[in-house]
């Protein structure tokens, strides 16, 4: 399963991207984020801003034709999702605040 994510806040205000395919992790960790994917709040909208220098997360999906996004509060991210979360910190590519 393939997920764009970007995470934006934290003091710098940087925000973070990344694509990233749970095929990539190991065979246990990816299906833990699979699992933890299905059954985030897609569509929902987003989060009122929490606490300065908080992260948002934005992800996104397309699975069998459908894209589905959704934004949570750092404080609301499942731990299975972790390895993709260590991923983005590893390669995740600075981009503008706008996009």
């Amino acid at each position: 399963m393939r997920v764009q994510v970007t995470r934006r806040g934290g003091i710098a205000g940087i925000a973070l991207g990344a694509t990233i395919d749970t095929a990539e992790l190991p065979p246990d960790d990816a299906a833990r984020a699979e699992s933890a994917l299905r059954d985030l709040p897609w569509g929902r909208p987003p989060p009122e801003p929490g606490l300065p220098d908080r992260f948002r997360y934005e992800l996104t999906i397309a699975e069998e034709g459908d894209d589905r996004s959704t934004v949570l509060g750092e404080h609301e991210l499942p731990a299975g999702l972790r390895p993709i979360l260590d991923l983005l910190a590893q390669r995740g590519e600075i981009r503008p605040a706008s996009s």
